[in-house]
């Protein structure tokens, strides 16, 4: 019994040390068929639909064409958190392989930022490989909700998402702070198909998404208006919608009010982004992010991006992508306070701050 211990760890140590030898080294070249007949695993940080999971399953199809090897790959949702589950769970797992890569989004930015004892990541330390922006949000309003939007005796507008730390969500906040809409503030729905049948059934009247299509879905229907927009210039396709700025016009604020505003929205110009994790050597990271910055030339991978995303839509290579990353994190004590401020004010969630 005790021999076959013995062998059976000696068996474990020997193939534990080949595969320590399989992955690449930090300054090593990468072998021009590293990847073949492997398979890379594609983890989602959303549930199946919308634009994060659309994202990584465009990236599961077309990166593998312009990696050598062609590598199979495989996607694996992992929602809840808005993020933090599957960033936490990137963390403790993630090689230097490069078998492993994330498809996030600006949410689980967002969470970093606000901190918390359930944040065991941090996305600076990531190695960036691109990011793919649609443009900024556009929020909606059902028409039968719209005049008591400024109307505060009406019945509340409610505003509908899935974890209250969105990106867009900072319009309909600011918008109550400073215009007075008359709006509640509800979160909890699992993904985007939940928030569009919510806003169909009227159980939501207000809803924001950066994706053209089902935007122009619910306008084609007639019963929906979109409030603004979440850009410093309008939308392509979308030049008839005021920015929030505009909207705010006189009555924009200033100082850290603004500053908190723009940490709060910073992360949606990142939008979904791929990673790597940290500890992968830079020779794969470069071949990473030159396969994915090649999928901008293949017509059929624009084709979709175009279907799902509207015209809008432009990739960005890693590097740009990772400077982007460390700034949208970088938040002054003043614009924390005061983002957790006005957000238990709305009775969103809060976090503790980021040192």
């Amino acid at each position: 019994m005790m021999a076959a211990r013995i062998l059976s760890l000696k068996m474990f140590l020997i193939a534990g040390f080949i595969g320590a030898l399989l992955i690449p080294q930090a300054g090593a070249q990468i072998d021009n068929n590293y990847y073949q007949g492997k398979t890379i695993k594609v983890l989602v940080s959303s549930s199946p639909g919308g634009g994060t999971d659309t994202t990584g399953r465009l990236v599961a199809q077309f990166l593998p064409k312009f990696l050598p090897g062609n590598p199979q790959t495989i996607v694996q949702n992992m929602p809840g958190g808005g993020g933090t589950i599957a960033n936490n769970y990137f963390t403790a797992n993630g090689k230097a392989d490069g078998l492993l890569i994330f498809q996030d989004s600006s949410s689980g930015l967002g969470n970093f930022t606000r901190g918390g004892n359930r944040i065991k990541y941090d996305p600076r330390k990531y190695k960036a490989l691109g990011s793919v922006t649609r443009g900024g949000s556009l929020l909606m309003i059902r028409k039968d909700a719209q005049s008591r939007l400024s109307d505060p005796k009406a019945q509340k507008v409610v505003v509908g998402d899935t974890d209250g730390i969105r990106t867009w969500l900072a319009m309909g906040v600011y918008g109550a702070e400073f215009l007075q809409w008359n709006l509640r503030f509800v979160y909890g729905y699992s993904g985007t198909r939940e928030l569009s049948l919510a806003l169909r059934q009227g159980e939501v009247d207000v809803w924001g998404t950066q994706s053209a299509k089902i935007i122009n879905e619910f306008l084609k229907d007639g019963g929906y208006n979109v409030l603004c927009q979440q850009e410093d210039e309008r939308r392509r396709g979308f030049s008839n919608v005021p920015t929030f700025e505009e909207v705010l016009g006189e009555k924009k604020p200033k100082g850290v009010a603004w500053e908190a505003y723009n940490a709060w929205t910073g992360p949606n110009d990142i939008d979904k982004f791929l990673i790597a994790p940290e500890a992968t050597p830079d020779a794969l990271v470069a071949l990473l992010r030159e396969a994915f910055f090649k999928m901008n030339s293949d017509e059929e991978f624009k084709r979709q991006a175009t279907q799902f995303f509207g015209d809008a839509w432009r990739l960005r290579n890693g590097d740009r992508t990772q400077t982007m990353i460390r700034d949208a994190t970088t938040v002054s004590k003043d614009a924390q306070e005061y983002l957790t401020k006005i957000r238990k004010k709305y009775d969103l969630p809060t976090g503790e701050q980021k040192k």
